[in-house]
């Protein structure tokens, strides 16, 4: 579900958002009033809803699950993770409850609106993907939520140890640019290069697989992607355009000096200096890729398994999950 999609359908005929109902909700679950929207920001978050956003159309993208009938597949995850019913559970870190508040609509520019709802949905979307997880014979045994290390670990049902990073691509600047303009009656629109989507994927890749560089167990690197840029994606995955063996950025004919990503990449390096070279060693120490297609109903959809490593590997453990 995109902060943008089809936000007419909440709202009534004079362009506000019921949100009687809602609040009535809010009330009664712990998820909603601990921690997507404590004391602190809902009433700038029923202020900000009483009024059309006519330059973004905006709207929560927890009070569109509830309008469409998916709440229970964003607040479940926090139910079995994060509170009780006397509250956030001893543990839980701070700055992680922090982080899922639901805030983002409340900055002033459209586009750093759209940037923050990327960040709330990516901390949304690892919790999501351990609920997952547990739907697949996994027993979660360590969360990101209660600690440094990597997203989620858990003890598949034949005693392996597994870790698992996830990283959230949803809807990019110049996409949602576009969107504006459109909104705005301008001309919008313009061609996005698919060597430049098939650059993005792989750094983010390699951001999971340097984050799981220090741990044990099966290594599997998770991007999901939102289903309204999917596209961007799909041809260039079902194509097989990465070679994982030796995997390597597309530069040189296949994207021009001008192209967006060139100037992503250079800011990159301040922060991963050894790249490109460090792409493939990174890559190469983890298991396996997953990509993974989040539809608007907040389900989980494998459109890309990639396994690295096939040779034995002492770091894979056999357990009894607890």
């Amino acid at each position: 579900m995109d902060a943008v999609t089809d936000v007419d359908e909440v709202r009534d005929a004079d362009g506000l958002i019921p949100i009687k109902d809602f609040s009535e909700m809010r009330d009664k679950c712990p998820a909603l009033r601990e921690v997507l929207l404590p004391d602190s920001i809902w009433q700038q978050f029923r202020d900000w809803h009483s009024r059309p956003d006519d330059v973004a159309a905006h709207c929560s993208i927890v009070l569109l699950a509830f309008r469409r009938g998916y709440l229970g597949r964003v607040t479940a995850p926090i139910h079995r993770y994060i509170v009780s019913s006397a509250g956030v559970l001893p543990g839980v870190r701070k700055q992680y409850v922090k982080d899922l508040r639901e805030r983002w609509m409340l900055h002033g520019d459209p586009i750093k609106r759209n940037r923050l709802a990327r960040i709330f949905r990516g901390r949304l979307v690892e919790l999501q993907f351990a609920v997952w997880l547990e739907s697949q014979s996994h027993k979660v045994v360590g969360l990101e939520t209660t600690r440094e290390g990597p997203d989620i670990e858990t003890v598949s049902s034949d005693g392996i140890a597994n870790t698992f990073e996830v990283k959230f691509i949803g809807v990019e600047d110049a996409d949602f640019t576009s969107f504006l303009q459109s909104i705005a009656g301008l001309q919008a629109g313009g061609s996005v290069s698919p060597y430049t989507a098939m650059n993005y994927l792989l750094f983010r890749a390699y951001e999971a697989a340097r984050q799981l560089r220090a741990v044990t167990g099966t290594k599997t690197v998770v991007v999901v992607i939102d289903d309204t840029t999917w596209c961007r994606f799909a041809m260039q995955l079902t194509g097989h355009w990465i070679n994982w063996a030796n995997p390597q950025f597309f530069s040189g004919e296949f994207v021009s000096q001008e192209d967006d990503w060139n100037a992503f990449f250079t800011e990159q390096r301040k922060h991963h200096p050894y790249l490109p070279n460090d792409l493939a060693p990174a890559l190469q120490e983890i298991h396996s890729v997953k990509i993974f297609r989040q539809t608007s109903a907040f389900e989980f959809c494998l459109e890309y398994d990639q396994s690295l490593r096939h040779h034995f590997d002492p770091d894979i453990r056999h357990i009894q999950a607890p």
